[in-house]
């Protein structure tokens, strides 16, 4: 897993030349061209990056757009910006062409946060769906094993999902789910390979049966989690409650924000006229 990370790292670097598109980015919003400061934002959002880079993206993305007097592109970033860490702030200094719209976006997301959702089925499955109010993460994997096992089963699918693993409904498995952007950045997260959930068994048999069902129906690992990764930079607290309901068991979770993100205190407009 580390050494595929290396490569993704390796080819996307080549691609770019020496110059990465987030530093290209703020060197033209530097010098005040504002388009092209905006293409390398999007540039650098669609490409490998930490948590930090990517507030730094989306937060230069809507300045640039706020300073051509694109408003409402530069609400709809600000509002993906706001939604990734509630917390940010933009400075007074910079006048109505920037503030509008993000005072503007800070209302509309006023109370909004994402939700990601595993839940149970009845036939045994984990499903995985995400709930957010602004699209930024294009894509949900859930993954799944029972108890002990090496690796973990797992799909991948549109966010809206829901996106499913099978799973013996007579045996208690462990599952986690993660929300992706673009660049493969994990922005949302419930459990972890080295802190999976428990979701316990939605139909009882008698062991004789159920070890032999589980031999015929749990799948055989198509794509396998053989060792867990290093956690991402995470800036949300994911907590679950389990609900029980005549369809399954449910276990959802809603992200709050923990300790916000230090962005820089400069909003790299100081030399602008």
């Amino acid at each position: 897993m580390r050494a595929l990370t290396f490569m993704f790292w390796l080819f996307a670097t080549q691609a770019w030349g020496a110059e990465p598109p987030l530093g290209r980015a703020e060197q033209q919003f530097d010098a005040l061209e504002f388009d092209a400061a905006a293409a390398s934002f999007l540039e650098a959002l669609e490409g490998p990056g930490t948590r930090v880079e990517r507030l730094q993206a989306w937060r230069g993305l809507a300045l640039a757009r706020a300073f051509m007097g694109q408003r409402q592109e530069a609400q709809e970033a600000f509002e993906v910006l706001l939604l990734l860490e509630p917390s940010a702030q933009v400075k007074d200094s910079l006048g109505p062409k920037v503030q509008v719209p993000f005072r503007a976006a800070r209302a509309a997301m006023e109370g909004q946060r994402a939700t990601l959702t595993v839940t149970r089925l009845p036939d045994g499955r984990v499903s995985a769906v995400l709930a957010q109010p602004r699209k930024v993460a294009t894509e949900v994997m859930v993954a799944v094993r029972l108890p002990g096992a090496a690796g973990f089963s797992a799909a991948v699918g549109s966010p809206s999902g829901p996106v499913s693993v099978k799973a013996p409904p007579a045996r208690a498995v462990e599952a986690y789910a993660v929300a992706r952007d673009a660049g493969g950045l994990v922005l949302f997260e419930q459990g972890s390979p080295r802190a999976p959930l428990r979701l316990e068994a939605t139909e009882v048999l008698p062991a004789a049966v159920a070890s032999a069902r589980d031999a015929a129906t749990f799948p055989t690992a198509e794509t396998v989690v053989e060792e867990a990764p290093r956690r991402a930079l995470w800036p949300y607290v994911v907590g679950g409650v389990g609900l029980a309901a005549a369809a399954g068991v449910v276990l959802g979770v809603v992200l709050t924000r923990p300790e916000s993100l230090a962005l820089p205190a400069a909003d790299r407009t100081e030399r602008l006229p």
